[in-house]
């Protein structure tokens, strides 16, 4: 089996900076340049988007061994679609486009660890499309909890943090959510405690 990439080192030694962020603290505001390539060595990150009623959604969750900023240093609008926050105090090294261009073209390993980290991204980024094309709340939960769950048609999953978070990812407020769940446990669809849900 093959080790995982060791991405710090490689960004360090290859002239990248290190930087830590507490549990909360703003490391990229929306519309900010994205200027710079990260990735997250311990902790995790979310990047947010704001609306214009002032509620927010989770473009996406950035974990320990994942990039960011990545994708939008190729494209034509080189600004970040929302706030990037630590979710947890996490450790992030940048390195600029250029830098990891060089990286990749002269690490064989790098480009294939890379490679297969993007395709993972876009086809996360992909189920998220779909999710939240979905017509109602209820039909967002299901696929998202069969989502987690892979192969198996039924089990147990975890709340991610608390139910705040939870009904961000699904851009509703907390108690649209409660209300929502508390509707597929009297239909006999899943079993709700205060840490999980599981799909009957």
């Amino acid at each position: 089996m093959r080790l995982p990439y060791d991405w710090q080192t490689a960004i360090e030694e290859a002239g990248g900076t290190t930087a830590e962020a507490k549990r909360g603290a703003l490391v990229r505001l929306q519309g900010d340049p994205c200027e710079r390539i990260g990735y997250v060595t311990k902790g995790a990150l979310e990047i947010r988007s704001s609306m214009p009623d002032g509620r927010e959604w989770v473009i996406q969750t950035v974990a320990a061994g994942d990039f960011f900023g990545d994708v939008l240093t190729l494209a034509c609008e080189r600004r970040y679609l929302g706030n990037v926050t630590a979710v947890v105090d996490s450790t992030v090294v940048e390195l600029d486009q250029d830098g990891f261009f060089r990286l990749l073209s002269t690490h064989p390993d790098a480009l294939s660890d890379y490679l297969g980290m993007l395709g993972r991204k876009t086809f996360a980024i992909k189920q998220q499309v779909k999710l939240l094309s979905l017509p109602d709340l209820r039909s967002k939960i299901l696929f998202w909890l069969r989502g987690q769950l892979g192969e198996e048609p039924r089990g147990i999953v975890p709340i991610p943090e608390t139910k705040e978070r939870l009904a961000t990812f699904f851009a509703v407020e907390r108690p649209s959510l409660s209300r929502e769940l508390s509707r597929m446990r009297t239909d006999g669809l899943v079993k709700v405690t205060r840490k999980s849900i599981e799909l009957l």
